[in-house]
């Protein structure tokens, strides 16, 4: 385990942990991607499962860069060690955070209405095309969180 506290594969000033968390955020669309090409060849057991595990990976991963920037290794020594400003860097963890926190109730609120139209027989059918659409802005709003993470992982760590 103390490994995952150690500097990691990405030749960064990032630990181990760190490092895969990063790598995740950044396959991400592209799993998400798969998912919902899983939807569109009407595999939606496996579409349904994907999101969930996705779902729960993000939001895991979301708490253990959040956790790990402020308990394990202090946001203001890193900012310390960057070139890039305090206030600039500060600004963007406040953006990722709400980005972040937007793209998980958002994804949420997806996955229960979901949830609950196939519960009535409406999934796949009456309203697909709802769905379709609540996807794709969870789809940019996952995108949008890759990017900004993967920014303020620029600005702490490599910067």
């Amino acid at each position: 385990m103390e490994y995952f506290f150690e500097l990691g594969f990405l030749s960064t000033r990032a630990t181990y942990y760190m490092d895969g968390i990063v790598v995740y955020f950044l396959l991400l669309p592209f799993l998400v991607g798969f998912s919902i090409f899983l939807a569109i060849q009407r595999s939606y057991k496996l579409h349904r499962f994907t999101q969930a595990l996705f779902f729960m990976l993000t939001t895991v991963a979301l708490a253990l860069f959040h956790y790990g920037i402020h308990m394990i290794e202090d946001f203001e020594a890193l900012m310390s060690i960057s070139s890039v400003s305090y206030v600039y860097g500060y600004s963007l963890l406040i953006v990722q955070t709400v980005l972040s926190a937007v793209t998980l109730i958002l994804w949420l609120s997806t996955r229960l209405f979901a949830i609950e139209d196939r519960r009535r027989k409406g999934l796949p059918g009456l309203y697909s095309h709802s769905h379709k659409r609540s996807g794709r802005k969870v789809f940019l709003a996952i995108f949008l969180t890759t990017l900004s993470t993967t920014y303020l992982y620029w600005v702490l760590y490599i910067a």
